[in-house]
């Protein structure tokens, strides 16, 4: 097997509040090869976000060890895992978090001038970006003006505009309706594909893994790769893997 770009040991989270403990992660582990498009399936709060933000140096674990390229970021400074969410990392959020005082081309630019890019260099690469994504002619419109799935078009141009090795996306279709979440699947595939990054999204939407590479299962605080059991106990193994004319899951 190859080299892992990332992997995770022992991983747990857990938060305190007001007394009472949440053990949300529990000493899981997994790897994610180079140029692979992961989907971590799992229902609203069995903690796909917290892995997420885990993984992007946004939260850190309670314990357990994260390997980026080798590397454990649990062991980075603030300073070191600031430069490794902005050259290395690009994050699609679910519910945008566009800027709504700049325009489509100015949201895109932003994660360009905190990396030093030129303002000039910075805007030209932000209007090729949107006319990637099919948004050329939005690129002067403020996110009011945008429809959903514009605006998450302008996510993803944002993401990759300082084009990182792992690209991560929370739930990106979760506002948006079927086809255009979609359309927004398989411009993520499209682009992860054509610029060699590897992908991790979450979803709870067992028709949205048919883009992945693998399937990974979130459950009790634990994340292992799907099989026909697993899927089944959390209720998506008959849409996933369809069942025969006895009940068997396929």
């Amino acid at each position: 097997m190859k080299d892992a770009f990332v992997s995770v040991s022992n991983l747990s989270k857990t938060y305190v509040s007001k007394g009472e403990t949440l053990n949300v992660l529990t000493g899981t582990s997994f790897e994610i090869l180079e140029g692979e498009l992961i989907c971590l399936l799992g229902t609203s709060g069995s903690g796909k976000t917290t892995t997420l933000n885990i993984l992007a140096g946004i939260d850190r674990p309670t314990s357990g060890e994260i390997c980026y390229n080798g590397h454990n970021i649990n062991e980075w400074s603030l300073d070191y895992l600031y430069d490794y969410r902005l050259k290395e990392i690009g994050f699609i959020f679910q519910e945008f978090h566009l800027l709504e005082h700049l325009t489509s081309l100015e949201n895109v630019m932003v994660p360009l001038l905190l990396n030093d890019w030129k303002e000039e260099d910075a805007r030209e690469r932000a209007f090729n970006l949107l006319k990637q994504v099919g948004l050329a002619n939005k690129a002067m419109g403020l996110p009011n003006e945008l429809s959903s799935g514009e605006k998450q078009r302008v996510c993803v141009a944002r993401a990759i505009a300082n084009n990182p090795s792992l690209l991560i996306a929370d739930e990106p279709t979760g506002t948006l309706d079927s086809k255009t979440g979609d359309d927004i699947m398989r411009l993520l595939q499209g682009i992860s594909k054509k610029n060699k990054m590897t992908m991790v999204y979450t979803t709870h939407d067992p028709y949205l893994t048919k883009t992945a590479s693998r399937i990974f299962v979130i459950q009790k605080g634990m994340i292992v790769e799907s099989n026909a059991k697993n899927l089944e106990e959390v209720g998506y193994g008959n849409i996933i893997f369809g069942k025969n004319d006895k009940g068997e899951i396929l």
